[in-house]
């Protein structure tokens, strides 16, 4: 399928995808700490076999998350991933990294969780989706939604509800949830911080006090 854009080192782009016909995709939480680790993988010039890393290697998910890999294809800002369906923001670093990138997370998750659960055939409702952000205030709007999305699993209608109040219970749930970039946005040390490169990022990405800053992200602009 042609694309109605090009991905181009140093921009921003939103990408992001759903299982077919909607279908689970993340059953298990080994299932998600795959994807998490092909993530951190995949974002690489250079080759890894993953399972060659945990069976012949015994290599942990913490050690997974930390080894060298080189030259970056993206830069990673946000990540976020539901039940049948993940969102990325991401920066091109290098010409067809965005390409590569999704290439590798998607066939090594597929190939993992078609042998997992004994079926075949595409696991995603077709080719990853993309949007270029090229303003700022997007830019910004997708930081908070990407990160206040998973309120979907409990709060139906939270984007509704938002403008009014944000209970603790929401806040609570997100700051629990280990599925996103959230916790490395709000001060939690886990491995999972070496997926982000903050630093390719606008400066908000790093002022994040607290859970109210992404819903003031959220709230910057109305597509």
């Amino acid at each position: 399928m042609q694309r109605k854009h090009s991905f181009v080192p140093g921009e921003y782009y939103h990408i992001y995808n759903r299982g077919i016909d909607k279908r689970i995709i993340f059953k298990s939480k080994n299932d998600y700490r795959r994807f998490i680790m092909l993530m951190y993988l995949a974002n690489s010039t250079n080759p890894f076999r993953l399972d060659q890393l945990i069976i012949l290697q015994h290599k942990t998910f913490e050690e997974i998350l930390s080894i060298d890999r080189g030259t970056s294809l993206v830069s990673v800002g946000v990540w976020s991933l539901m039940p049948n369906h993940f969102h990325i923001i991401l920066r091109e670093e290098i010409e067809g990294g965005i390409s590569q990138f999704m290439k590798k997370l998607g066939t090594g998750y597929s190939m993992f969780f078609n042998i997992k659960y004994e079926r075949t055939g595409s696991l995603f409702g077709g080719p990853f989706k993309s949007k270029h952000v090229s303003r700022d205030l997007y830019l910004k709007h997708l930081f908070g939604y990407s990160h206040l999305n998973p309120l979907d699993i409990k709060f139906s209608g939270w984007e509704e509800l938002i403008h009014k109040h944000s209970p603790q219970t929401w806040k609570q749930f997100l700051k629990e949830y280990p599925y996103s970039s959230c916790q490395d946005y709000i001060g939690l040390d886990r491995p999972e911080k070496n997926i982000l490169n903050k630093s390719s990022f606008p400066e908000y990405f790093l002022e994040v006090q607290d859970f109210e800053y992404f819903i003031d992200s959220y709230l910057v602009f109305t597509p």
